[in-house]
């Protein structure tokens, strides 16, 4: 079931991506991946088990993955300043959603039987925000830097989608394992084992991501017959 479903995601994903970029060339890469920035670390905080894995993974792992996509489609059409940019603006939303929803859960809670209440669980969800918004900023930043240096160093492969998955699967790991250390470890009230880190947060998470990123290959292709004939520049 699990495995159905984020098959469902990821060609979501794809759909949109391809779509935003035909309608809207980079306005609409960024604002995908502002966008899924959010979700993916809200996503994060459910644990989810699929067949061909002994452990539980967090969700997040397979829309998070295509933002390294996205970055090396700017880094391809638009080039390595919109791609930074990219980063730049998807945490500075990132930072936005997280203030206002702890201003959200810090309201007083109304003790109103007659009413809908989901105040508890706001607060259950939200209130890692700044803990997930520090490890997410660190890991980001390395990640996604890391997958543009690697797209740039990749230059001369010929092809998006053969210099993408090289810059993907490296760059994926290093956010990848930086996130999980910072997010469930050092900043993390009740820090789960050193064991239970590498096995659920970043051996299959990486494994996850691996098959994610060989999926996007045949993406980039596509991306490079319809995508690349139309370069919107607003």
């Amino acid at each position: 079931m699990s495995s159905m479903l984020s098959l469902l995601t990821l060609a979501i994903c794809f759909i949109t991506i391809i779509s935003l970029n035909y309608f809207f060339g980079k306005s609409g890469l960024l604002t995908y991946s502002a966008v899924v920035t959010i979700a993916a670390n809200i996503q994060v905080l459910k644990l989810t088990k699929y067949s061909f894995f002994p452990h539980e993974v967090a969700l997040g792992t397979v829309i998070f993955a295509t933002i390294f996509a996205v970055d090396n489609i700017l880094m391809q059409y638009y080039g390595e300043k919109i791609a930074k940019k990219s980063i730049y603006l998807s945490f500075a939303a990132y930072l936005f959603f997280v203030i206002i929803m702890q201003i959200a859960v810090a309201h007083p809670c109304v003790n109103n039987v007659g009413c809908t209440n989901y105040a508890n669980e706001l607060s259950i969800i939200f209130s890692p925000g700044i803990k997930l918004f520090i490890s997410s900023v660190l890991a980001y930043f390395v990640g996604q830097f890391c997958d543009i240096y690697l797209f740039k160093m990749f230059s001369k492969i010929k092809g998006l989608s053969i210099k993408s998955f090289f810059a993907m699967a490296i760059s994926a790991f290093v956010d990848n394992a930086v996130f999980s250390a910072l997010a469930w470890i050092v900043f993390s009230k009740h820090s789960i084992s050193w064991n239970e880190l590498w096995n659920t947060y970043i051996i299959n998470l990486y494994v996850l991501r691996l098959i994610v990123v060989a999926m996007c290959v045949p993406f980039m292709k596509v991306v490079e017959m319809i995508g690349g004939n139309r370069v919107r520049k607003f």
